[in-house]
Order: structure tokens, then sequence, then C-alpha cells
């Protein structure tokens, strides 16, 4: 039979075919049929539409960072200060976090970091994170760190007796944080130190045994300090006393020894140089080693009062006396330094001057955010907190002056009976 004029053969089965610009696969091969295509392609189009609206909707409920400004009547500025733990008067302050929290804001972090370009961290670095002291700056920089939205990255740089920068030098090269705080910078810490100022990162030491040009350094009256002990065991009766102290290049130990020294001149006692010791560091370790050498005393030539570096120093020195047999403080009174809450949980209670250490970290972090913040404004850039003495059980009266106080009464009474037995 003759094929009609325009007519195409059978498709042939699982034969791929290309017509009207689609390719079908399969046993027939049609277009799609133009009232399909327009009814889908005009659903296509309406689900569109309900998406931009569901967006548009979405973006109107979402409050911004202008809906919180206008709401609490300050400048954008104003609210991003408050945000990022940046200065802001205590007003400005509750209007802001009042239009936040009735208007529902949520500032994207993501976002914040990629318009500003910072990280959103800032960097705590110490020797060691054990310390009952330290433990106290870690709780005052999360005081101040929790309304601004920023984390915090701790390195220990001396693990297993070896010192290690390295994480935070990584830190440092690989933009991880937007500035530093540095705890009890030392010699040691100066390539550190360089670094992060190399980095343009903005610097803040805690306590440092070397001065640095840090922007902002937080630091307690230790001179001050050294005298309040003086002033107590002089008043105690107190005249050979010994100082035990943290390693002899510190700063606070050597403030310490000068409050000591002077405050004992003042009250005509001498501390001669054979009873002032230095330990290797500030740890329990160095306690003990002291608490070997004044058990090493003859009884007779051991200083009544042992002033120790800090507390940990003291709290060790004082267990290892009571160990041997030594008693606190009828034979000898122990002093430490720093208030850490340790010092008031044992038996005897140690005598220590108080640094308002939690204050300390709390300034030091809001220094370091303000900076990040407002790296070109003026500022100070050095804060010395006043200190306190706690007196406990650890200290009492010299022995000298307590075997007279004992003897007095005694003394009375005899007198008053030889003076009966002559009537």
């Amino acid at each position: 039979m003759t094929r009609p004029s325009g007519a195409h053969a059978p498709t042939p089965p699982d034969e791929a075919v290309e017509s009207q610009g689609a390719c079908y696969v399969g046993r027939v091969a049609r277009p799609l049929k133009p009232a399909r295509d327009a009814a889908l392609a005009q659903a296509t189009d309406v689900g569109r539409a309900r998406f931009r609206k569901s967006s548009v909707r979405n973006a109107r409920q979402k409050p911004t960072i202008f809906a919180v400004a206008e709401r609490a009547q300050v400048a954008i500025s104003t609210v991003s200060r408050v945000l990022n733990g940046g200065r802001a008067s205590e007003l400005a302050r509750e209007r802001v976090l009042l239009a936040i929290q009735e208007l529902g804001y949520s500032p994207s972090l993501a976002a914040q970091r990629m318009v500003t370009r910072r990280a959103g961290c800032i960097g705590l670095c110490v020797n060691s994170s054990q310390s009952p002291w330290f433990s106290q700056i870690l709780a005052g920089v999360e005081e101040a760190l929790a309304p601004s939205r920023k984390s915090v990255l701790l390195a220990s740089m001396l693990q297993g007796g070896q010192y290690d920068p390295s994480a935070v030098l990584a830190w440092i090269a690989e933009g991880r944080v937007d500035g530093l705080i540095i705890v009890r910078f030392s010699e040691r810490d100066q390539p550190l130190f360089q670094a992060a100022s190399s980095a343009g990162l903005p610097v803040v030491l805690i306590a440092p045994d070397l001065n640095a040009p840090a922007d902002f350094i937080v630091r307690c009256n230790n001179v001050e300090a050294g005298w309040l002990v003086a002033q107590h065991l002089a008043a105690l009766g107190h005249r050979h006393v010994t100082f035990a102290g943290g390693p002899p290049e510190s700063l606070d130990t050597r403030d310490r020894l000068k409050g000591l020294s002077d405050g004992l001149a003042e009250r005509g006692i001498a501390l001669a140089p054979d009873q002032i010791w230095f330990g290797s560091d500030y740890t329990a370790d160095a306690g003990e080693e002291h608490a070997r050498r004044f058990l090493a005393l003859v009884p007779r030539s051991r200083p009544s009062a042992v002033v120790l570096g800090n507390d940990v120093m003291a709290l060790t020195f004082m267990r290892c006396l009571l160990q041997h047999g030594v008693a606190v403080p009828a034979a000898v009174s122990v002093v430490g330094f720093d208030g850490v809450p340790d010092g008031g949980r044992c038996w005897p209670g140690l005598t220590t001057v108080e640094q308002p250490t939690i204050e300390m970290g709390a300034t030091a972090c809001r220094a370091l955010l303000e900076c990040v913040e407002n790296p070109t404004r003026d500022r100070v850039t050095n804060m010395e907190y006043g200190v306190e003495i706690l007196i406990r059980e650890s200290t009492g009266p010299a022995a000298e002056q307590a075997r007279r106080k004992r003897a007095a009464p005694l003394g009375s009474a005899a007198r008053g009976l030889r003076a009966k037995s002559r009537a």
C-alpha cells in the first residue's frame, strides 16, 4: 500500500523521538497539549505570587534594627553599641532593651559579622585556668560579655609544664578573635602581644607582671595590700615577720613586698633580707616549698608570722604546718593575698587581702568590647582598684605577747596575795 503524503512511520518501541523541541522516551511520543501547558503555567504563576506575598508578609513581621531605634527613640548606632556591649547611657540602654523585648527583635549574627567584618569572639589567655583567682576573673568576663551576644575563646598556655601559645597565635592569624585579654602578662608573652598588635587587634591586660603599651590595663593596688598586712601584724605584736612571695620578677610580688616593708618600717620593724623568700611561681607547690623551708628552721628562730604571695600558697603552707603539729596561729600567723572563696571555707580561716577580682574581669571585658566597637575613641587606659583586708582565724597575737597577756592576770593575783600576807 502506498503511504499517504506527509504521513509518519509508526514509532518504534522504546525509542526516543524529538518532537516540537521536546524529547520523549516511550512507546508513543506525543507533545503536551496547549491547554495543559497553559494550566501548568497559570498554576506556577499563582504559586510564585503566593510565595512573594508570604515573603513580604514575613519581612514586614520581622522587626529590624531601624524599628528598634525608632521605638526606643535613639540612633541606630546606639542600638548597635548596646547589642555589641559598647558604651551607652543607662537610660538609652534600658530603652533599647525594652524596645527589643517589645518587638521581639533578634539580630542576625551572621549578617552582623559580614557587615562588620568581625569574628564575634574575644580571646582570653592565661597560664593556667585551674587557679581559683582566675575562676573569678572568668566569672567577671562572662558577666560583662553576656549582653553583647559575643563568645569567648579560652586558652591555657601552660600545658604539662610547657609554655605553648600556639593556639592563641592561630586565633590571631586566622582572624578568629576581635581582641585579646591577657591575664598576668609576662616577658614570655611579648611575641603574643606583638602578633596581636600587628594584626590590629586591641589588647587588654589584667594584673600584668610586666608593663606594656596595651589598650587598657586593670590591676589592684598591691603596695596598699602589703601595707595593710604590715599594720595588722604590727598591731598583733609581731616583730619577726617573713615574706614568702611568688617569682622575684613578678610585679605583684615586688609591690606587695614594698608595701609590707614600708608598713613595718613605719612601726619600727625591719624586714631582714634573710626573711624574704621567693618562689618559682604562685602555685600550691611554691607554698609547700616555703613550708619545708620554715619547718627546717630551729623552732626558736622561726618567724612569728609568714606572709605568702597569694591565697593558694598560703593555704598549702598552712596545711603543711598543721600536718607537722605547728599550731596556727598560736605558733605562727599566716596571711595570703587575693581573697579567694576557699580561704573562708577552711579552718582556721585564712586572713587575706581581698581584690575585687570579679569586677576586674568585668571591667577588662567591657574595655575590650569598647575598643572593638570604637577603636579610635580616646579613653582611660589604666584602672587600679583598692583592696580590703579580711581578718580571720589564721592570725593572732605574737607568741611573746600572748605569753605576757596570759601571765599578767597571774602576776596581779600573786601581788595581791603577797600584799595580803604582809598585812
